[in-house]
């Protein structure tokens, strides 16, 4: 066993810059559950929205995540065992699933035997993506635990996240609103936003129009001095057009940072349906006075 060696662990909320990063990086994933009303979907679902979208078409019989359980964790923790003596295990919102209380559960029949550090990354999706991509490319340059654990407590407050959706059913569904104000928004066009606080899925505000959407979109960024990183999620044509729209335009504004559009995941999707459109903030590090 190679004790120096630390092996990265998150779940299959995760979604990436590219697909490839998991496997170029050697990052271990534990698949979550995708229960739809014909029963478990594929593992692989999790990877691509658009062989599954027509699931989603109707908030109160789309694909609902389950996490995944105690026992799982504890085997992909027990097959680490035999290569590295170190897991750093980075996974989706505490709040959002019981992912985080299920990897700690089974982190702790290792104890004495294995160093396991579980964290919660208050984020999810490409925000936990881009947390666990971090630690993934410090852990190959031999960075130890400590260092990593610092890494990505430090990445946590920095990242920020705000996405509109279509169908105000996908907030009743979560028990965000209630079904009559869920009724009476769809009715009046209304477009709301979520954001990710401390790790909570809330509704932040609402507009009626896509167009002032993408305005307050741009105002939220525009809140930021500098970005580190910019991540735009959409869902569907129309968002795909808006998203190439927004992004020249914050080009404009950051022209040094770099600048992604990405079709969203189906846990996402779980949140906030089709046809929706965000983005995701990483803020700079500040430097020490």
């Amino acid at each position: 066993m190679n004790m120096n060696k630390i092996c990265i662990v998150t779940d299959s909320s995760a979604q990436f810059l590219h697909p490839e990063i998991a496997e170029r990086k050697n990052i271990h994933i534990v698949p979550l559950k995708l229960n739809s009303l014909a029963g478990p979907l594929d593992a692989n679902a999790f990877n691509d929205l658009d062989p599954i979208r027509h699931h989603y078409s109707v908030p109160s019989t789309a694909p609902k995540a389950e996490a995944p359980g105690t026992d799982l964790f504890s085997e992909t923790y027990q097959k680490l065992q035999s290569t590295s003596g170190t897991i750093l295990s980075i996974h989706a919102s505490g709040n959002a699933c019981s992912v985080v209380a299920n990897a700690l559960e089974a982190s702790e029949q290792f104890l004495g035997r294995m160093n396991i550090q579980v964290i919660d990354s208050q984020m999810i999706s490409i925000g936990l993506g881009l947390i666990v991509e971090a630690a993934a490319t410090r852990a190959t340059r031999g960075e130890n635990i400590d260092s990593l654990v610092r890494l990505v407590r430090g990445m946590i407050p920095r990242m920020y996240m705000v996405i509109f959706l279509e169908d105000l059913m996908y907030l009743e569904r979560h028990a965000l609103i209630n079904r009559s104000q869920a009724i009476l928004g769809n009715m009046l066009g209304i477009i709301p936003f979520l954001t990710v606080e401390d790790g909570r899925i809330i509704p932040m505000e609402k507009v009626r129009s896509r167009s002032r959407a993408l305005e307050k979109i741009i105002e939220f960024v525009t809140e930021f001095s500098e970005v580190e990183q910019l991540v735009l999620l959409y869902e569907g044509e129309e968002a795909f057009a808006q998203a190439n729209i927004l992004s020249d335009r914050l080009k404009a504004l950051y022209p040094t940072a770099p600048i992604t559009i990405l079709g969203y995941n189906p846990y996402l999707a779980t949140f906030v349906g089709l046809g929706g459109l965000g983005v995701v903030v990483l803020e700079p590090e500040q430097e020490a006075l």
